[in-house]
């Protein structure tokens, strides 16, 4: 049995525990105790034999979280730095015609795998052990969710897949992207850190006929991911064809429930709203992303509930915490935002990975130690302030996934990283060469 005491540390979940100081002790990829140091101290050494002595890893008065989410990336993005656009960039269809199509149309298997074991050191190394991706590889379709899953394993990292579909290929390439999703879902649905997800681009890349093929193949309970009102030209192209909103259009094709994935929800219509309050689906989020393809900002009052992700940008959750609210043009709602990152991110893990997301005793150790020693006295109350304010981004000391070790103290443990980088590097040089074309 494999067990691990974290202490000398504040241990926080942003839900109901703050414990200050705080510790907790993993037992076998379960967190089995936690609270006062001295009494998880005495319930380690009351455990009934044989058994080892717990390694104690003393957190140096660090913040304690439990592992984040990301619940929707783009790791296909990570090696895409420094590309320049193949032409104008003037809206929101050029962006994509001009950088991210080029982009997916270049990735090949090496490409997609070494983007996701990258993107993924990225985010372990910010405290992340759980994500949502969201991928495109229109060159490389079949089994690319398996080349994906490929790196999940080996970092330990809870990953929900999906491939876009999107008729910008056709129909044999959309029927291709279909089965893809289906099949990958189908192998692992009791997977203890996989599962699959029916992607969809957006609205403005699907025809009704798409739609309709879609709802007819998906199983009743594969949620969505979907980029959803991303840009208003999303709206826009569901109005054109009768619809009243992207949402309201992707719900009379039966495509959205409670656990639906929505990124963006920056450009959406009143019935779509109301929907959004009657079904209950998950938004996620995307400020820094949102700021960077100049879309508008997501009207947070108006959704009950979100989640905030990267959208590619990094693999960094409390630096997109610290944009959401320096970008707010309204009152900000520490509540909502506390709820995102904490109370919502739990409930969309458990939708695909039972006892997830959270601090309590049974619960999976998924567990966050940031570089950070709060200066001043931290509380429930004041947690969004110390993280937005004091540690600034999600900079990890050390990250658990199911009780396993994956970093501590600058070092990746799951692999040889210097070595990882630089295959990356080469592979990197390739696939800008195919870009460019």
């Amino acid at each position: 049995m494999k067990r691990t005491l974290i202490a000398n540390g504040p241990v926080c979940d942003g839900i109901s525990v703050c414990l200050n100081p705080g510790a907790l002790l993993i037992e076998d990829g379960r967190i089995t105790a936690l609270g006062d140091p001295a009494e998880v101290r005495e319930a380690a050494r009351k455990r009934p034999a044989p058994g080892p002595e717990p390694e104690v890893l003393d957190a140096g008065g660090r913040l304690i979280l439990p592992g984040f989410l990301n619940p929707h990336h783009h790791l296909y993005s990570f090696l895409a730095v420094g590309l320049s656009p193949r032409g104008s960039t003037a809206d929101f269809g050029e962006i994509l015609s001009n950088i991210w199509w080029p982009l997916d149309a270049a990735l090949e298997e090496e490409s997609i795998y070494l983007s996701a074991l990258l993107g993924l050191i990225d985010s372990v190394r910010h405290g992340v052990t759980a994500v949502f991706d969201h991928h495109a590889s229109m060159s490389c379709v079949r089994g690319s969710l398996d080349t994906i899953a490929r790196a999940f394993t080996l970092a330990g990292v809870k990953g929900a897949l999906c491939f876009e579909c999107s008729d910008r290929r056709g129909k044999a390439a959309l029927k291709e992207q279909i089965e893809e999703n289906l099949d990958f879902a189908a192998r692992h649905r009791s997977h203890d850190l996989l599962a699959g997800c029916l992607g969809l681009h957006a609205n403005l890349t699907l025809s009704d006929a798409s739609l309709t093929n879609i709802a007819s193949r998906r199983p009743a309970d594969l949620p969505v991911h979907v980029h959803c009102g991303e840009d208003r030209s999303d709206l826009e192209h569901c109005r054109s064809l009768g619809y009243d909103g992207p949402l309201q259009r992707l719900a009379a094709f039966g495509l959205v429930d409670r656990k639906a994935i929505l990124a963006h929800a920056v450009h959406l219509a009143e019935e779509d709203y109301r929907l959004l309050n009657e079904i209950g689906c998950l938004v996620v989020a995307n400020p820094e992303s949102n700021a960077n393809n100049h879309v508008g900002r997501m009207p947070r009052t108006r959704i009950p509930r979100f989640l905030l992700g990267t959208d590619g940008m990094s693999g960094d959750i409390v630096a997109a915490l610290r944009s959401d609210h320096l970008l707010a043009e309204e009152p900000d709602s520490p509540a909502a935002s506390a709820a995102a990152l904490f109370r919502h991110k739990a409930e969309a893990l458990q939708n695909f990975f039972a006892d997830s997301g959270s601090l309590r005793v049974g619960m999976r150790a998924d567990i966050a130690v940031l570089d950070y020693i709060p200066l001043t006295p931290l509380s429930a109350e004041n947690l969004l302030g110390h993280l937005i304010f004091g540690a600034k981004n999600g900079r990890a000391w050390a990250t658990f996934s199911e009780g396993r070790l994956l970093y501590l103290d600058g070092k990746i443990l799951f692999c040889d990283e210097e070595a990882a980088t630089d295959e990356a590097r080469r592979a990197a040089r390739e696939l800008h060469r195919r870009y460019y074309g």
